[in-house]
């Protein structure tokens, strides 16, 4: 089934494209084939290996789990396009960007995953945007160079120590350089096209390439490369977890304070991830999946009035309900993520619990200023938002559900 994942939204996307001037038979063709995508991801066996064409495929509970997010994420995508925009670019780019994402979970070579994402990155450089393509290609591309450096390291250490540090530092530097976070921040602009701005990987790529490093690359890592391994994944955490809280407060409500929201969010990912615990990785899947089902679809619905630089809306009891979501606040999904985290964190490290706490408090008031990005939230804008607000709050009540498919991680 790891293969039709693949297949069908590859197919999916080379269709939509032949028929672009057909834009019904387009839709129809890229919907029927997303769903197939989707329904091969649901119908995968966790953890079973396949070999297709001499290549290993295996993907594993998290992985299915958040790749069938992702597909959730792209259907949202395509279903809150704004108003007049044609849908068929979209669900082209959402297409393809779905036979990466399942070829990045199913892939069990880091060597691979390498490949997959140079072209991935060369082919969303390629698409009109106002960077330039060698500064959309830089990122991404350093970062399968570093791990594909990470992966030849392990390989022949030999159980040298340093060699392993080495390696277990250029596979979590290769992952945050092609999703973007600091220290390989992007700058974000609301006027280029989202398939080809950086959210494409903060928000879309990002989540199944890092279940890909907790999952498979470290367990290419012996026991004794885990102590550096976790140490840089903590350090890069804090790190970007504090950028993102002083980056808030210094930027305007538009765009900027957008990218901010994403990097302290994956900065508390990171961390739940670098804690090698089990409560620790279940808030950071819980969290992968909220960036997937939340934060990326409402960042789409802010961009028409990013563009237009409306004003920041009134404070309403919607707006404040919205804060309360972004903010991870009780009873919506990131309340939950952040508690196990800090769990995991009260007992492994207590003083990083405590930077926790506060760049959490911190992260309300911005919050409140995120939710009035998006204008006047009427109509298909307050049909969104209602819409992602019920799948959030779905996730918050009843999270044990999600975590007993991740198979107890």
């Amino acid at each position: 089934m790891a293969e039709l994942a693949f297949g069908f939204p590859a197919a999916g996307a080379l269709l939509v494209s032949l028929l672009h001037r057909r834009r019904a038979a387009a839709l129809a063709a890229g919907l029927l084939f997303g769903l197939g995508g989707l329904l091969a991801t649901g119908l995968a066996a966790p953890g079973q290996a396949e070999t297709v064409l001499g290549l290993t495929l295996r993907l594993g509970a998290p992985g299915q789990i958040v790749l069938t997010a992702t597909f959730l994420a792209a259907g949202l995508a395509v279903l809150l396009v704004p108003a007049g925009s044609d849908r068929v670019p979209m669900l082209a780019s959402v297409l393809a960007g779905l036979a990466a994402a399942a070829a990045i979970a199913s892939l069990a070579d880091p060597l691979l995953v390498a490949l997959v994402l140079l072209l991935v990155a060369a082919i969303q450089a390629a698409v009109p945007a106002l960077r330039t393509f060698s500064e959309r290609v830089r990122a991404p591309a350093f970062g399968a160079l570093l791990i594909v450096l990470g992966a030849l390291v392990a390989a022949g250490a030999s159980g040298h120590p340093a060699l392993l540090r080495l390696a277990g530092l250029a596979l979590v530097l290769g992952v945050t350089a092609a999703i973007g976070l600091a220290p390989y921040l992007q700058s974000l602009d609301p006027r280029e096209p989202a398939p080809a701005s950086p959210v494409a990987w903060l928000g879309f790529l990002g989540p199944v390439l890092m279940v890909v490093l907790a999952t498979g690359f470290s367990v290419r890592l012996p026991v004794d490369a885990a102590p550096g391994y976790a140490a840089v994944l903590l350090g890069l955490g804090v790190f970007n977890l504090g950028l993102g809280l002083f980056g808030s407060w210094r930027s305007r409500p538009d765009a900027d304070l957008w990218r901010y929201s994403f990097v302290g969010e994956w900065g508390l990912v990171l961390a739940g991830i670098g804690l090698l615990d089990p409560s620790g990785s279940a808030g950071a899947y819980l969290l992968l999946l909220n960036l997937l089902l939340l934060r990326l679809p409402l960042y789409l619905l802010a961009r028409p009035a990013l563009v237009r630089e409306s004003p920041a809306a009134k404070i309403g009891p919607l707006t404040l309900v919205l804060a309360a979501a972004l903010a991870g606040a009780a009873p919506f999904a990131g309340f939950p993520a952040r508690l196990l985290i800090l769990r995991a964190a009260t007992v492994n490290a207590w003083p990083l619990a405590l930077f926790m706490v506060i760049a959490m408090l911190g992260w309300l008031p911005q919050s409140i200023r995120l939710a009035t990005t998006l204008g006047g939230v009427r109509g298909r804008v307050r049909a969104g938002v209602l819409l992602l607000l019920l799948l959030n709050l779905a996730l918050g009540l009843y999270p044990n559900g999600v975590l007993a498919l991740l198979g107890g991680r």
